[in-house]
């Protein structure tokens, strides 16, 4: 995930490093460009859109598939601040977080991260920790308000 984005690029900071991915939610591609990756392109793009991606990066500039560029263009648009406290979250915690927003339930949180029920719990436990918040209606309230229920999350990769 995002710490071995950040490794890679300290690492060989030369090296372009295009994600591929699954999630559409903006937070994802703004942690991992902001690790050290030089573009995000989504799976459900098209062969052109992957074609697209990989000159760009390789030409040394920054690419985002089309959702992504939507999503960061809205951001902009109505001055959304992704809320600092999401930052602390691990990747599996901020999927397991974004699935609470989408109204997810454990065991269908379980089922699409591959992982299984009593993870899910202990996750949502970390998230309640780091974040704050007393209960798991709190931590659905606060998923809700943070990240909203317009954007559902999919599989991650």
């Amino acid at each position: 995930g995002i710490r071995w984005i950040k490794d890679l690029a300290t690492e060989f900071p030369r090296t372009r490093i295009l994600i591929v991915s699954r999630q559409s939610e903006r937070v994802y591609a703004e942690r991992a460009l902001h690790a050290g990756a030089a573009g995000y392109w989504m799976k459900n793009g098209s062969k052109e859109e992957l074609v697209r991606a990989v000159e760009t990066v390789a030409a040394g500039k920054i690419y985002v598939s089309p959702l992504i560029a939507s999503l960061a263009l809205e951001k902009f648009a109505h001055r959304e601040v992704l809320p600092p406290v999401v930052k602390l979250l691990t990747d599996r915690e901020l999927a397991v977080f974004a699935l609470i927003a989408a109204e997810q339930s454990v065991g269908r949180i379980a089922k699409k991260l591959g992982i299984s029920r009593t993870t899910v719990e202990t996750h949502c436990q970390h998230i309640k920790l780091k974040l704050g918040y007393a209960n798991a209606e709190a931590l659905k309230r606060g998923a809700r308000e943070l990240l909203g229920t317009t954007r559902r999350p999919q599989n991650s990769p």
